[in-house]
């Protein structure tokens, strides 16, 4: 199984301009294995079929490192990280950086404990709380260059959440969907409000799926009341 996995993931790193090492690539498929063994107990991701693991986990996820550049030993948070995707896929690949795995749900966080571990991650921090409240933490609050979601919520309310984690200078990377232009009209007033100004958006495809990475610079800080309570930015969105 790891030899055909192995092949298909090079052939793809290939096709999609991106390289990683032998190392880093066997991390990889422990990472993977890792989730097939906590998945028989918790749903931590419905793909797990190997082409689709590929082009929709890791392909998608080292998009970012490709088509954005990330300095040496950013800081960055992956907000909503889930089984740790992209998180740990790009960490992987960037073992400079300094990352924060952010998630709210205590099993998935038990996960992101054993896999930073049995991966011998370093610099890597999780953080099991509500993005709205670790977002008013001194120690997380406007500290981070960049601050990764892939999360199914809207731009809207992604950018409340997301943006005050990010520091001047930095830039708030929101992976959606193909077609984005009614979420991005819509979260314009939410941007402008937490200091962020929307940079660029970047097309690419991850195996048939056609994805954009919105870029938000962030131009000023943050006022001291957002994000709001938990739960409030999705209910009533800015």
């Amino acid at each position: 199984m790891n030899s055909e996995f192995k092949d298909y993931l090079n052939e793809q790193l290939q096709k999609n301009g991106l390289y990683i090492d032998d190392h880093q690539l066997n991390k990889i498929i422990k990472y993977r294995e890792l989730i097939l063994s906590w998945n028989k107990k918790m749903n931590l991701t419905r793909i797990t079929e190997e082409k689709d693991f590929i082009e929709k986990h890791v392909i998608d996820s080292l998009m970012i490192i490709k088509h954005i550049n990330i300095m040496n030993e950013s800081k960055i948070v992956d907000i909503g990280t889930g089984a740790g995707i992209p998180g740990i896929i790009i960490k992987i690949a960037r073992p400079d950086v300094k990352m924060i795995l952010l998630e709210a749900i205590r099993k998935k966080a038990n996960f992101l404990y054993e896999a930073v571990s049995r991966l011998e991650l370093k610099s890597v921090e999780i953080v099991n709380e509500r993005a709205e409240t670790a977002a008013k933490n001194l120690k997380y609050r406007q500290t981070q260059d960049v601050a990764i979601a892939r999360a199914v919520s809207s731009l809207r309310v992604l950018a409340e959440i997301c943006l005050p984690f990010v520091k001047k200078g930095g830039m708030f990377i929101a992976m959606k969907g193909e077609k984005t232009e009614t979420e991005i009209e819509e979260a314009q007033n939410s941007i402008k409000t937490m200091g962020g100004k929307i940079s660029e958006v970047i097309e690419y495809a991850a195996g048939d799926a056609k994805h954009k990475l919105v870029i938000i610079g962030k131009i000023d800080n943050t006022p001291e009341k957002y994000p709001r309570r938990p739960g409030i930015p999705e209910k009533n969105p800015l």
